[in-house]
């Protein structure tokens, strides 16, 4: 029979699931809605560029653009085969010529310029509705709703049928794989409908073309030019391998693009042939090129698996909980619950690590500042943190703990509140809010850092301390890639919101962690026990082991973070026209590497006893890193530039990864001959090392005005080689064991 806690645990469970399936189906159908506004629009671009051939080859031969007769007869099937096409109109200088459909818009038009041999002499002007579009990707994802409420109760039933916890974790992978396979195949339907669509459009406008020749008894050996007509309509269309023109079942012209097919198979199958009859007499033959294609499937595919990834590092940390040993101790399970807590709080505030930088800029350029302001304005939120590291310190060792990151999940979600309110509006309120989510972030920060020092003993103190770079890299790595997609599809201040509303659910969440009260309260005044930490810090910053760490690893690692990655990547891709997408994959590479080789650096610095080869290394890999961006942006193609710039951030995520947890490893165990409590040492390091955070962007920003892009990475990585070198000949490890 189950148990009230069962029940509880099986609630819980179905509501992880459901939003986790909701996510997805959120996450999938923005990305889809993305690609196939992006298809139509190329739809619509092919058949106006079709038209745009034709009517250029009549204005080259001298003909003016008034006189031209037919001109229906080229324009109106843009109108007729395009749902998404509300209207359109021909103009010769301020004189329309022809209107078909709707009322030309404002709002969502494109502009094509017609030329005769010497000068511009007209233009079309198409208008475009993207709810119709959205209309149709609505319709075909409307049964996923079905999908999730067969999959819920597919869940359901697996649960109750077995008292063992580990059913939660199976069921769950099954739900979530399904149910993001579903969209995947739904997403490449869609796609070969596009890809169908654009078809039946270039058929429909090369039959129109051609109707005098298939209609009427015309002998096709007295025209001329038909080749060369369907060869320049597949130039206007690279993805187009083959057009072929059929009368009566006979070829009456085509145009051919010689190169080896990709993939055979996939025009074997038929699956990039199109054949359209569009007359008693007429047919239209088109195939694709499997290469192009290939390649336009494969990155939106590449996006989805990202997403999913991403989608799936957050359910999994929530999840988890639920498939735990029932035999877990109490310290084990504290930790446990810390990861999806922590994870969803630094979810709130990576959501806008795509836009952050771009957001502030514009902010500062609209109110009449210097855009290197933008570094100031982006430091705020880590001075704030940087700041209430050692009042937050002291907190937890006078008050409840809970307490502490209750209010600190509380103030994160107050920052992202005013940007939702005010994004558009006055910069003071914008300010206070990055301020107010630093405050809250460092309260966070500290007290998940003090349930880990207080549940976790000497054997696993660094795997422990993993907790925080695991989690922090998690939540950035979903943070980035759903941002991204969201920003393009919602908007700045939608990401503002759901940020907000993240925070909600994580200060209900909170409760679930054990209310910790200090043993022995501290006396004083909060003031004087600030003042207590401030002498222990002094006193910490005169011992040549903690201020030689600080200085040499702790604070260009940090400054590497917030200047770098998180200031200058997203800035100087967005001005290389990169979209917001791409910037949040870079981002998403860097954290992912991080994550992987912290997991592998704990256990690796634990057993080895020594982690100053790792702090060495990871100083180096930094510098190295740094010449390859700067070796990014000598290039022009932007794929180039995206591709080398995710390899310079996956050798930089290789650098923190070797770095964040061993360094306070490093830092407690050169301690341990000293009185202080490990606690304090830890608290007293992290804040110094904020310094890092606080300047990065500061004077990486500073640099990048005065010298450029060039020469800042040059001399910034010169700098990491120095530093590497003399923190491995300065620097004498312990291998001393600390209790903590």
């Amino acid at each position: 029979m189950r148990t009230v806690n069962d029940n509880l645990r099986l609630t819980f469970g179905v509501a992880v699931v459901t939003m986790s399936l909701l996510l997805i189906l959120v996450v999938g159908y923005a990305q889809a809605l993305k690609s196939h506004r992006e298809l139509s629009t190329d739809t619509i671009l092919a058949q106006t560029q079709a038209a745009k051939l034709g009517i250029e080859q009549i204005l080259n031969s001298g003909v003016p653009l008034p006189e031209i007769a037919g001109l229906n007869l080229v324009l109106q099937p843009i109108v007729n085969s395009n749902s998404s096409v509300t209207g359109l109109a021909l103009f010769a200088g301020h004189d329309e010529l022809y209107h078909a459909g709707e009322t030309i818009l404002d709002d969502n038009y494109m502009t094509i310029p017609l030329n005769n041999k010497f000068t511009q002499v007209g233009y079309l002007k198409i208008a475009f509705s993207p709810e119709k579009v959205e209309e149709v990707v609505t319709d075909v994802f409307q049964p996923m709703v079905w999908l999730i409420a067969f999959l819920l109760i597919l869940f359901i039933v697996s649960v109750l049928r077995t008292q063992r916890r580990k059913v939660y974790l199976t069921s769950f992978i099954v739900v979530f794989f399904s149910m993001a396979i579903s969209v995947v195949l739904l997403v490449g339907s869609l796609y070969h409908d596009g890809l169908r669509n654009k078809a039946v459009s270039l058929a429909d406008i090369v039959s129109h073309r051609l109707a005098p020749v298939l209609e009427y008894n015309i002998d096709q050996s007295l025209v001329t030019g038909i080749d060369s007509m369907l060869d320049n309509f597949r130039k206007a269309n690279p993805e187009v391998a083959t057009i072929a023109v059929y009368k009566n079942a006979e070829l009456v012209a085509d145009s051919q693009y010689n190169q080896s097919i990709m993939l055979p198979m996939l025009g074997r199958i038929g699956w990039l042939d199109y054949s359209f009859t569009t007359s008693e007499f007429a047919e239209v033959h088109l195939t694709y090129q499997s290469s192009v294609v290939l390649g336009q499937l494969t990155k939106i595919l590449k996006n989805f698996a990202i997403l999913f990834f991403a989608c799936g590092l957050v359910c999994f940390a929530f999840i988890r909980l639920l498939g735990g040993d029932a035999n877990q101790s109490s310290s084990e399970q504290v930790l446990e619950r810390l990861k999806p807590l922590f994870l969803g709080a630094v979810l709130m505030e990576s959501l806008m690590a795509p836009i952050m930088p771009q957001f502030l800029t514009s902010l500062a350029e609209s109110s009449g500042l210097d855009a290197s302001t933008s570094a100031i304005f982006f430091t705020l939120y880590f001075l704030g943190f940087a700041l209430t590291l050692l009042p937050a310190a002291r907190l937890i060792e006078t008050y409840d703990i809970r307490t502490v990151l209750v209010c600190g999940v509380l103030l994160s979600t107050l920052g992202s509140g005013i940007l939702s309110v005010s994004a558009e509006g006055s910069i003071v309120s914008v300010l206070i809010a990055r301020v107010v989510s630093g405050v809250g972030q460092a309260f966070v920060f500290i007290s998940v850092q003090g349930y880990i020092l207080r549940f976790s003993d000497k054997k696993n103190k660094t795997q422990a301390a993993g907790i925080i770079v695991f989690c922090f890299n998690a939540g950035f790595i979903a943070g980035a890639a759903i941002g991204a997609l969201l920003a393009n599809y919602f908007g700045d201040r939608a990401i503002f919101m759901v940020a907000t509303t993240i925070g909600g659910v994580m200060t209900l969440f909170s409760f679930v962690l054990p209310s910790m009260k200090a043993s022995t309260k501290a006396s004083g005044s909060l003031l004087n026990n600030i003042s207590m930490m401030m002498r222990d810090s002094w006193r910490l910053m005169k011992v040549p082991a903690f201020i030689r760490t600080m200085l040499l690893v702790g604070i260009p690692t940090k400054a590497a973070l917030t200047g770098i990655v998180s200031f200058a990547v997203p800035l100087m891709l967005a001005e290389r026209g990169i979209s917001k997408e791409s910037i949040g994959q870079v981002l998403m590479t860097y954290a992912a590497v991080v994550l992987l080789v912290s997991h592998k650096a704990g256990p690796w610095v634990d057993k080895l006893g020594s982690s100053k080869l790792a702090l060495s290394v990871g100083n180096l890999l930094a510098g190295i890193s740094l010449i390859i961006l700067g070796t990014a942006f000598e290039m022009e193609d932007s794929l180039m530039i995206v591709v080398f710039t995710t390899l310079s951030m996956m050798c930089m995520g290789l650098s923190h990864g070797l770095i964040n947890a061993p360094v306070v490893t490093h830092v407690v165990n050169a301690m341990a001959d000293r009185q202080e409590v490990d606690s304090v040492i830890a608290a007293t390091y992290r804040f110094l090392e904020r310094l890092g955070h606080v300047s990065g962007p500061l004077v990486v920003g500073q640099l990048l005005f005065w010298v450029g892009v060039d020469d800042t990475l040059i001399t910034l990585a010169i700098l990491f080689v120095v530093i590497a070198v003399l923190f491995s000949v300065f620097d004498r490890q312990t291998s001393k064991a600390v209790n903590v």
